[in-house]
This record gives C-alpha cells, sequence and structure tokens, in this order.
C-alpha cells in the first residue's frame, strides 16, 4: 500500500528546502551540484520508476511533501466514517492506494478527480490527491497556436476515528473538493465546514492565544458606519490632526485651543458624542496595521482605535519546538472563509498543532 512518498509530485519535490534537496542526493549516491531545478530532476529520474525507492529516499523528508504554504480548510461528518477509504475505492473501482491512476491531459476538466492515495501514521488515518483543470495555457509556435491544461493538484488528509477532513486548498477549491467527494459516496454521508474562528469570537487576538503566538498583523474595517459624514465632516477631522502637529512645531496652544473651536463647529450635536478615533477610520474600507518581529497587541496606536474597529482577519506568528530547536511559523486566518493559510512552510507536525489547538475534532 502506497505511503507519502509515494503519491509525491514533482511540484511537492521541488518545494523541498534545497539542503534537503542535497542530503538526498548524497544518500542515493547522486551529485549534489547544481540549481534546485537540476537537483530535483536528478532525484525524480532516479526513483520515478522504483516504490520502495521512493520510501527510501523521500522518507527523512515525508514531513514536508505534502504540507508547504497552503490554505488549510476542515469538513466534519457526522456518521460513522469506519471503512470510508474501502467506500471511496469502491466508488472509484480502482485501488488508488496501490495504484496512481493519472487522468490523460485531454480527459481533464474543472471537476476534480482523484487519482492517488497513500496511508498516513496509523490505519484510520490517509490521503487522497485530487487533480483538475484550472485553466488553460497558450503556446504559440511560429503561426501555429495551441493548448494545454493548467492543472492544480489538492490532498486532502482524513482521519476515520476523528470523523473530519482536510483540504489543503484555497477556500473556493477546498469547497469544490468537499463537494466532489459527496457526489463520488453519493450523498451516503453529510459534512460539515468546521467554522475555525467561531469559538473564538472571530477574533484573531484569542486565536492568536490558542496558540501561544502574536499577532503581529492585523486587518479591519470600522466598526460604525456614519451614513451623513460628508466630505466637511472629514476636512474638519484632518483639520484637528494638522492643528495638533502646528501645535507641537510652535507651541502655540491659542491657535490650538481656536482650530479646536472651529472644526468643533462642523461635526454638530450628532457627530460631537462620537469618538475622535472612530471619526478618523470612517469611510474607510479597510484599515491594516503591522508591526516586525512583536506582538501588535500593547502597541498604544492599535490599542487606541481596536475599539472602533471590526476585526477581518490577521497574521499570527507562532513557534514549534523539534529535536530541541524552536522554529517560527506564520499562518493568516481568513475569518470570512473559516480557513487557515500558512505563509511559511508548514511539515505534518505544525499542521497537526494548528488542527488541535484551533479544532474541536
Amino acid at each position: 500500500m502506497y505511503q507519502v512518498p509515494n503519491i509525491a509530485m514533482w511540484e511537492d519535490l521541488i518545494s523541498l528546502p534545497k539542503p534537503q534537496l542535497k542530503d538526498i542526493c548524497i544518500d542515493l549516491g547522486l551529485s549534489e551540484k547544481g540549481s534546485v531545478d537540476e537537483l530535483c530532476d536528478r532525484i525524480w529520474q532516479h526513483i520515478s520508476p522504483n516504490s520502495e525507492l521512493q520510501i527510501q529516499a523521500l522518507g527523512k523528508s515525508k514531513e514536508y511533501l505534502l504540507g508547504g504554504k497552503t490554505s488549510i480548510t476542515w469538513f466534519t461528518f457526522d456518521e460513522e466514517l469506519t471503512g470510508l477509504k474501502n467506500k471511496i475505492v469502491e466508488e472509484l473501482k480502482e485501488d488508488i492506494f496501490n495504484k496512481m491512476v493519472v487522468p490523460s491531459g485531454e480527459s481533464i476538466t474543472a471537476d476534480p478527480v482523484i487519482f492517488s492515495g497513500a496511508i498516513g501514521n496509523s490505519a484510520d488515518e490517509y490521503y487522497i490527491r485530487f487533480i483538475q483543470r484550472i485553466g488553460n495555457t497558450r503556446n504559440v509556435y511560429v503561426n501555429q497556436i495551441s493548448y494545454r491544461p493548467r492543472t492544480a493538484t489538492t490532498t486532502v488528509y482524513f482521519d476515520e476515528r476523528k470523523k473530519f477532513l482536510e483540504v489543503r486548498a484555497e477556500p473556493k477549491r477546498a469547497n469544490k473538493i468537499a463537494q466532489s467527494i459527496a457526489r463520488l459516496l453519493k450523498q451516503q454521508i453529510s459534512m460539515e465546514q468546521v467554522k475555525v474562528a467561531a469559538p473564538y469570537g472571530y477574533s484573531a487576538e484569542r486565536i492568536a492565544d490558542a496558540l501561544n503566538g502574536e499577532l503581529f498583523d492585523a486587518k479591519a474595517k470600522p466598526e460604525l458606519l456614519l451614513e451623513n459624514f460628508n466630505e466637511e465632516h472629514a476636512a474638519a477631522v484632518v483639520e484637528i490632526l494638522r492643528a495638533i502637529d502646528n501645535y507641537f512645531d510652535n507651541e502655540d496652544i491659542g491657535a490650538l485651543s481656536s482650530s479646536l473651536e472651529s472644526t468643533k463647529e462642523k461635526f454638530g450635536e450628532e457627530y460631537l458624542k462620537v469618538p475622535f478615533a472612530a471619526l478618523i477610520v470612517n469611510g474607510l474600507d479597510k484599515i491594516g496595521m503591522g508591526v516586525s518581529e512583536r506582538d501588535l497587541r500593547g502597541m498604544p496606536f492599535y490599542d487606541y482605535f481596536k475599539p472602533h474597529l471590526q476585526p477581518q482577519g490577521g497574521y499570527i506568528r507562532f513557534p514549534q519546538v523539534k529535536d530541541g530547536l524552536t522554529t517560527y511559523h506564520t499562518i493568516r486566518i481568513g475569518l470570512t472563509t473559516n480557513s487557515v493559510q500558512f505563509v511559511t512552510p508548514a511539515t505534518e507536525s505544525v499542521i497537526g498543532y494548528v488542527r488541535n489547538c484551533l479544532v474541536s475534532i
């Protein structure tokens, strides 16, 4: 039965760090010289005909092969999933866990199709890979034009015991994959997308705490929408900010007071009751704030505006310790798409950590 190295594709191999590729070449008795492309080509040609050699060569890298920079969406099932792997094989009429079934380029459409599968760390865990057409690439040779399919490969991780699946693709494609699985099984099972952010009140800050991480970049939109707020009101806000700037230049408290009084009249009774921070951000569609190498929380500017903003997501940096070495990983939380995007390449253990921390399965 296939293991993870047996279902690795060229795109998985080329995403490995160059030092790993060089080590693989050394272990295989191949030259470790050259570019990433040359190393991958050398490895691929050497191991592709031999499944045992694939496991031997890529076994040390299997943590990295099906992860990488990917988005993840989770789906849960109400029904018992025991035997689901066998049902999939029965419906496909192909044992994808012992044979790769790659469709011809001409037959690939926008509908995802399964072409391979591999067992995971236990009998209840396994991976299935899909391929689908996501566009067409035009080739021009002199006066001849031809097209070839542009495809995308998606990995789905199943855990029958915990009754969930994990789709490693951008959110729109993930939903299409989930629908494809339901159709394959003729709606014998029903699945529901996990609302990752819901248990945390759709707060990127609380998600960062769950991961023992730092929120270093946040996206938001104004909490209040002031319908009658016009250009004159916006100009008055700018006048106040400019008056404060001028005061620090000339220390003329009289000029500052006079400017504040004149702009105060332009707001009228309605907007005098609105916090000034809310007036500053009103009318903006998107607001982003970020810092480097530290947590955004506790920064005076962020804390000042936070009560007047509606979170739309953010970037979180969290540590992982393996073999005594601490590495840092970055994810982006999609509060509206209920997905997690790994901005830095993720291993299986890092994905597992995020899954265990955020998803109640």
